[in-house]
């Protein structure tokens, strides 16, 4: 069937699966793509565009120094502080701002996030080795979207959400990943529209708050298809596999 075969489907209808509370607790074998847009998908991609062998996905904040102690040369993630600095004992904290500043080239990396991470840990727990676990954002839409379409399976697209709630963004990112899987490139002014969601998806006044959240939204999130990275969860960690292809991690 062709994209104008099947022009009256929106088939992100039958890919997305709105928020990481509604993954199923037996799903169906295929690839499934974590959209976090604001900020672990972002800060995911940044980390490996910077150089990081991988990054593992911890089940629960709090287990980052545990892998740091197991792997001295590791950078780890976790909270910010009210002042926008990493809590104390970690290297960063979701920002793809903030992680320019942090030297990961050829080391692993540890995170989670409540959203983002947390789903990727439960289709972690949840899905069968024929399945999957990819994350996406609106940066890297069609470079994963051309490595997906070489793949003969279906794709669910999750959008993360935000503490149980759906997130618009997070629905931007997955639209974007859905249009360039079919074929069918957005138009400027569709462009417009979306850049403007994502820009006040977490309120009107979210990007000026703080300089780094003003970046991660206006020089990453709305960044639409600017990087190359296309991460893949190999056991508990993601590889970049448009850098590295498919070899194991460093875990």
């Amino acid at each position: 069937m062709t994209v104008a075969d099947d022009a009256r489907t929106n088939r992100l209808d039958s890919r997305l699966i709105a928020r990481c509370e509604e993954i199923p607790s037996a799903p169906p074998v295929g690839d499934y793509v974590v959209i976090d847009v604001l900020h672990f998908s972002n800060t995911v991609i940044e980390l490996f565009e910077n150089g990081a062998s991988s990054v593992h996905i911890t089940d629960e904040r709090g287990e980052e120094p545990a892998f740091k102690s197991a792997n001295p040369e590791a950078r780890i993630g976790g909270g910010a502080t009210p002042a926008y600095d990493p809590e104390p004992g970690y290297d960063f904290f979701n920002s793809p701002s903030y992680v320019q500043g942090v030297d990961v080239a050829g080391r692993p990396v540890g995170m989670t996030s409540s959203n983002g991470g947390r789903a990727v840990a439960r289709l972690r727990a949840t899905l069968d080795d024929e399945s999957a676990v990819y994350v996406g954002s609106t940066m890297n839409a069609s470079t994963l979207a051309a490595h997906l379409r070489d793949r003969d399976r279906p794709t669910y697209l999750v959008s993360a959400g935000s503490q149980g709630s759906v997130a618009l963004e997070d629905h931007v990112g997955a639209t974007l990943i859905s249009r360039a899987l079919d074929g069918i490139e957005l138009s400027a002014a569709e462009k417009a529209v979306f850049a403007q969601q994502v820009k006040v998806a977490k309120g009107p006044n979210y990007a000026e708050k703080n300089d780094l959240r003003r970046r991660d939204v206006h020089d990453y999130a709305l960044a639409f298809d600017s990087r190359q990275a296309v991460p893949r969860l190999d056991g508990r960690a993601l590889v970049d596999v448009a850098r590295h292809g498919s070899g194991p991690a460093s875990d």
